[in-house]
């Protein structure tokens, strides 16, 4: 089996274990796929090629991902680069087989936004979603081999169906004709595409009461700067919509800190906007220019100390919210599906609370446990039903 390196988001697992599959019969590949979505997912990749490098001077290195694309000499000395392009076409019709209990199932690629500060949609422009008829198939084949969740991946999920004259409430129609559907989870979607429709489709599914929205800001000028298509009472009516409609339900979002021009007041409005909505998860990121966007040009102006301290002060305020969202789970039960390190079983719930049990069990079993107790960093539960 060839060794793979994998960074980046979830589409990008998905395609570096596909990578994985279809070179399967050629152990001497080393397989890196590289990120470049912030400066530092950029560092990380290039490092882990030079490591590859170094550690497998014997071995036939390949790069791949988006860092390639964007700065494609730093990977000059890779034996074999894969363009995005090409790599979607070598795996177009490999299942991968990802050693976890979730099944990242892409759905889409590409993007045509026009973010001011992301790389994005320079380097997956193309916009291609996948036909019903292989979602079903890909579905089929993943239940065939236990995995007991879907998580939907996309570059933009959003995005899905525009390319076939469609959109992604209409797959998940097909969806919903589907039989033995496990739970499935949406990776992540822009605000913009969480509307009446698309909640209304997804109460017909046995779908994950866990929401990821790129906000990346809740501050009106900023937003208009980043390039964003909202603003702040957008925001505000979507997460009622969401709410509304999904008890204990948890809502993430991406948050950007530091964008050229962000003042102390700009960031008090995003940081009042999260600690007065009920958020439960955030991905923080300090700001870094990338190149070919249309932020790259106002360089990098807010300092790092400060882009630092805002860093902390979302950090400590979603740790404080998180333990209180789990606290109000507590005495509840949940479904998990199984994961096992060691002598530690853990799973998460639909609604995206890490769960800890006693006892040994396998891997990737559904199990029904009741939440016992909570603390700073640990939700523990017992076990009331063992499921399949």
């Amino acid at each position: 089996m060839p060794k793979l390196i994998n960074l980046g988001c979830k589409l990008n697992q998905y395609e570096g274990f596909c990578l994985l599959k279809k070179y399967a019969e050629i152990p001497e590949f080393v397989i890196v796929n590289t990120c470049c979505v912030t400066k530092e997912a950029e560092y990380k990749s290039l490092k882990k090629f030079r490591a590859a490098l170094r550690k497998f001077p014997e071995r036939t290195i390949i790069a791949t991902g988006c860092a390639c694309k964007i700065h494609p000499e730093k990977y000059s000395r890779a034996n074999m680069v894969i363009d995005n392009v090409v790599r979607n076409q070598l795996i177009k019709d490999v299942f991968p087989e990802p050693d976890r209990a979730r099944f990242f199932l892409k759905i889409e690629d590409g993007c045509n936004g026009e973010c001011t500060y992301c790389i994005v949609s320079k380097v997956r422009k193309k916009i291609e979603s996948k036909p019903f008829d292989c979602v079903g198939k890909e579905i089929r084949w993943a239940l065939a081999h236990g995995y007991k969740e879907l998580v939907l991946v996309g570059a933009n999920l959003g995005l899905y169906g525009i390319d076939m004259g469609g959109k992604l409430t209409d797959l998940l129609r097909f969806l919903h004709g589907l039989p033995n559907l496990p739970r499935i989870r949406l990776s992540s979607i822009e605000p913009r595409f969480v509307t009446p429709e698309l909640i209304a489709h997804l109460k017909d599914l046995p779908v994950c009461r866990h929401f990821h929205i790129p906000l990346q800001s809740a501050d009106d000028r900023i937003l208009l700067k980043m390039g964003r298509d909202y603003d702040v009472g957008y925001l505000t009516r979507t997460i009622d919509l969401i709410t509304t409609n999904f008890e204990d339900v948890s809502i993430g979002a991406d948050i950007i800190v530091g964008f050229p021009g962000e003042d102390d007041e700009n960031f008090l409005s995003t940081y009042r906007f999260i600690e007065s909505n009920p958020l439960t998860h955030l991905h923080v990121f300090s700001y870094s220019p990338r190149p070919q966007t249309a932020a790259y040009n106002l360089g990098d102006p807010v300092k790092s100390n400060a882009k630092k301290e805002r860093l902390g002060q979302l950090k400590d305020l979603i740790h404080d919210k998180y333990y209180k969202f789990r606290r109000g789970l507590a005495g509840k039960v949940f479904e998990i599906i199984t994961e096992v390190k060691g002598n530690i079983v853990s799973g998460l719930t639909d609604n995206y609370i890490r769960v800890y049990v006693a006892g040994r069990h396998e891997k990737n079993r559904l199990l029904a446990v009741r939440i016992t107790e909570v603390t700073g960093d640990k939700t523990l539960g017992e076990v009331v039903d063992f499921g399949f």
